[in-house]
């Protein structure tokens, strides 16, 4: 499931809905190979809709930002 279904229309500008579902995906597979699976796909998109709304718009920033809030890090390098 993408970020948008989480997203208010219009909250956000394409670009800036785009660099959230980069991070959404990768935040969500290194979630999952964690085995976190308290963590929900909505308690993710949350924090990275928060993080976004500071004006933060680079989808590795969110992505690293996201998985620090929940205690990770990166598990694998892409």
């Amino acid at each position: 499931m993408p970020i948008r279904s989480y997203v208010k229309e219009g909250a956000f500008g394409p670009e800036m809905v785009a660099a959230m579902g980069a991070a959404f995906q990768d935040v969500c597979k290194t979630i999952e190979a964690s085995g976190r699976s308290e963590l929900t796909r909505e308690t993710i998109a949350a924090k990275i809709i928060e993080l976004a709304r500071t004006g933060e718009a680079d989808p590795v920033v969110l992505r690293e930002m996201t998985l620090s809030e929940f205690g990770l890090s990166r598990l694998s390098k892409s």
